[in-house]
């Protein structure tokens, strides 16, 4: 990923995604890291609506066809798609099941 700001001027940054750590907060995904050669931080904090918005862009023809397009990178993600899907299906159930029998408690505070 290229990164680029107007305090930059024409200077582009890589940001190496794959180097980032990522973790997953309350309400937050967050991914950080370091931009070299400059050792600049970096933090990115998606939550659930942004990542809705970006699987939306990811699901756009256009998306698809950049992909294949470049050799390589569409093929071996459609099988990782395929892949954890189930494992993401299955997680999702058991987490709303597991909330629909939760204890309800006052002002909508978690047990």
């Amino acid at each position: 990923m290229i990164v680029w700001s107007r305090g930059l001027g024409k200077q582009r940054l890589p940001l190496a995604l794959a180097d980032a750590t990522m973790q997953v907060k309350p309400g937050q995904i967050w991914m950080e890291g370091e931009i070299e050669p400059v050792c600049w931080n970096y933090a990115i904090k998606l939550g659930p609506s942004d990542l809705r918005d970006f699987l939306r862009l990811m699901a756009q023809p256009d998306t698809a066809a950049f992909l294949a397009e470049r050799g390589g990178v569409l093929a071996p993600f459609l099988l990782k798609l395929i892949a954890v899907a189930p494992g993401l299906l299955v997680g999702i159930v058991v987490q709303k099941v597991a909330a629909a029998f939760r204890p309800k408690t006052k002002a909508g505070a978690k047990a």
